[in-house]
């Protein structure tokens, strides 16, 4: 049996998950990063990483694209940990 677009479009997230607009309220303290059409290379790795250092689960909100860029917004449930994510990524942070 074959799927219509409208079908698969509807079905994109599993079963139980959140919505990005619901993440964004449950986790108020966002930090927006620059990602240039070459990508984040490493440092994607690095963020990844950050978060496991922290002991926090990754949490990613809307995105959005402005020119040439990608935005992504890493959503946190605690402010000073957010903080040291914008310092350590300072360069990506908008």
């Amino acid at each position: 049996m074959r799927r219509s677009r409208r079908q698969a479009k509807a079905q994109a997230r599993y079963r139980g998950s959140i919505s990005d607009q619901v993440v964004e309220r449950a986790y108020p303290f966002h930090v927006d990063m620059r990602v240039s059409p070459g990508g984040l290379g490493n440092r994607l790795d690095a963020m990844y990483d950050f978060h496991t250092q922290q002991n926090v689960t990754v949490r990613r909100g809307v995105g959005r694209r402005e020119g040439d860029c990608e935005i992504i917004r890493w959503c946190f449930g605690d402010a000073e940990i957010a903080m040291k994510f914008a310092i350590t990524f300072s360069d990506f942070v908008i």
